[in-house]
């Protein structure tokens, strides 16, 4: 694979080392960063970060804060810093300013700079005072460790007594002190560090589930042997043959651009700030979610090289600018391009897709974007659903599965969401006049009411199931009426035969104040149009494979990145240049997506029309099948 970038690998590879295996190994076994020093450890065989963090005696939180992006499982060559405690007198001393003494004059006496100073003495910003004793690194102290790392069995238990198909720990596993954050739960924690509950549960002589925000948990986190994935296109769904005859052409070669706010100009503003002892530098947010998406959509076109695609990827930043995206365009290498992925931001989506539009050039919209951006522009294609087909979804399922129950619909007192609201009246109204003895004729309409839930209550049927239907995405009022069908919930305490689900969006998960114990009592559906378990044998493998060649965990954006490179590259592959009229056939599993693309209007581009139904049930997030 061809990759051009421009000002993008040399500058990720300063500050982001931890972050992929390509980084060299140094053979220097001390190095300085910023005035402080770091002993450099190179993974081998059975080491531990457990065994790591005992023999350096730097705490777990110093390395991994001093390694960013560092994965809790560690890989077989992969280079670790390990702070060096400024207390040790091989690496540090004490200087005793003397009268007529400078910071510079004393960072040029060590060999530092002032900067450096600064970080190792939080206390300097005032100036330095006759007198004053402030830490300083020795020059030239590159003292060589000339010891191996012993490791130190952390776990005290008899391996061979636990039954057969049980989760078993053993010596060269790594036991991370996981620090329980608000909302989490027993099994969110489970999920992401694919360690069964159960395990977690008697790895920390818990009785119950139940933990709160602070607790510390030790996770035992498996060592895993990597296989790439291999991903066969031989086996994926092929098209008509007379494709070709359609105006499509096959290369030998594709040339894909992905055009991302890297915003490198603003990162490295943030990344050249001075640090305080301690404290982590961290990639300016925008620029941490473009490059995670862009791992994503490179892991994909590694894999398809595999099958036989020849492939050159152009990695542009936008900067979130029109006119910057314009210059990019003018460039003669975008005259090869064949296939856009991205921008990311409503107005640069705006202009990109016209000048696509301009130069029939496909182009795949990755994350939410308006949908008037397909209006007569066959060449556009978004990958996300939008809520207004989520909330058709939730009626489609609410009438397959629940019409012969009590339905009310709850009115949101937000303008923005009334458009949802007047989706599922007209929607459901119409579709259960096809319904077989259904519960009610029409949708029950409601507001929220007060807070008492007294209301909402004279609305519901104790002897069958209750369905709310949300349609919001205001925080505010979500919680509240999530509030109020809680306390309906407690005016009913003894009737057998009601309950309630609310069916809501997934906008809510990222809602903080959403009482999470609401969603799970009020048994709380969503319509998706993905869903990722990384528990399967897909997400196992795709997980294994992106920690071995990025040395950390995919997200919610590396993943997106990885099924939309997947699907769309080889849909470019398979079936050429024009690839529309095999789309709404193409089918491909993916890890968190499953693209069901169709036509919106005549002339006019292709929208995900995929939805799925996620459902709380004791506290797990699963699809509803």
């Amino acid at each position: 694979m061809g990759i051009i970038m421009i000002r993008f690998f040399g500058f990720f590879i300063v500050f982001l080392t931890t972050l992929t295996v390509f980084a060299q190994h140094d053979q220097t076994q001390i190095e300085t960063i910023n005035g402080r020093k770091y002993y450099v450890h190179i993974v081998k065989q059975g080491n531990t970060l457990y065994g790591i963090h005992q023999h350096y005696n730097a705490s777990v939180e110093d390395i991994l804060n001093a390694n960013e992006g560092m994965s809790n499982n560690l890989i077989l060559g992969q280079r670790i810093l390990i702070p060096i405690n400024l207390s040790n007198k091989d690496y540090y001393t004490e200087h005793t300013v003397q009268k007529g003494e400078t910071l510079y004059g004393i960072s040029k006496q060590y060999q530092c700079s002032v900067a450096d100073l600064k970080q190792l003495n939080t206390d300097l910003s005032e100036g330095i005072a006759l007198g004053q004793k402030i830490i300083v690194p020795i020059p030239g102290s590159t003292k060589a460790v000339k010891s191996e790392v012993k490791q130190t069995e952390p776990i005290k238990k008899n391996v061979e007594e636990e039954p057969k198909n049980s989760y078993s720990v053993s010596f060269q596993d790594s036991v991370i002190l996981h620090k329980v954050l608000k909302h989490e739960t027993m099994y969110s924690i489970s999920k992401r560090y694919m360690v069964p509950t159960d395990t977690i549960l008697k790895f920390n002589n818990l009785t119950s589930f139940k933990i709160s925000k602070g607790d510390i948990l030790k996770i035992p986190v498996k060592k895993v042997n990597y296989e790439v994935v291999e991903k066969d296109l031989n086996n994926l769904v092929n098209g008509d043959s007379t494709l070709g005859q359609n105006g499509s052409e096959f290369k030998d070669n594709y040339t894909i651009a992905l055009l991302l706010p890297l915003m490198l100009d603003k990162n490295e503003s943030e990344m050249g700030k001075s640090l305080r002892l301690g404290q982590a530098r961290e990639m300016f947010p925008t620029t941490k979610i473009s490059f995670e998406f862009y791992q994503g959509v490179m892991l994909a076109i590694d894999s398809l090289e595999k099958a036989g695609l020849n492939a050159k990827l152009l990695v542009y930043d936008t900067k979130k600018d029109t006119n910057e995206i314009a210059r990019i365009m003018k460039l003669s290498a975008f005259n090869e391009v064949d296939l856009v992925i991205g921008p990311l931001y409503s107005h640069t989506i705006k202009y990109t897709t016209k000048a696509c539009k301009e130069r029939s050039i496909r182009i795949v919209l990755p994350f939410n974007a308006d949908t008037d951006n397909l209006y007569n522009n066959p060449y556009v294609y978004k990958a996300v659903v939008s809520d207004i087909t989520l909330m058709e979804g939730t009626v489609d399922y609410v009438i397959n599965n629940h019409a012969h129950h009590n339905v009310i619909l709850i009115k949101p007192t937000s303008t923005a969401d009334l458009a949802l609201f007047e989706t599922v009246r007209k929607s459901y109204n119409e579709r259960i006049k096809g319904s077989k003895s259904p519960y009610n004729l029409k949708i029950i309409e409601a507001s929220q009411g007060s807070s008492s839930g007294r209301e909402l209550n004279a609305l519901i049927r104790s002897d069958t199931v209750n369905i709310f239907i949300v349609p919001s995405n205001d925080p505010a009022f979500v919680s509240g009426t999530m509030s109020r069908l809680n306390k309906v919930m407690n005016l009913n305490p003894y009737k057998k035969n009601f309950s309630i689900i609310a069916f809501g969006l997934e906008e809510w998960n990222k809602f903080d104040d959403l009482d999470l114990n609401y969603r799970n009592r009020l048994n709380q559906h969503y319509a998706s149009y993905r869903f990722v378990d990384y528990n399967t044998s897909m997400g196992l493998d795709f997980v294994k494979v992106f920690r071995q060649k990025f040395a950390t965990d995919p997200n919610v954006f590396s993943t997106q990145g990885f099924d939309i490179g997947m699907y769309f590259i080889s849909s470019l592959y398979l079936y050429g240049t024009n690839f529309n009229a095999a789309l709404e056939t193409y089918k491909m599993n993916l890890v968190q997506n499953d693209f069901k693309m169709k036509e919106t209007l005549i002339n006019s581009g292709y929208e995900n029309q995929n939805v799925r139904i996620i459902k709380y049930d004791n506290y797990k997030l699963v699809p509803v099948e």
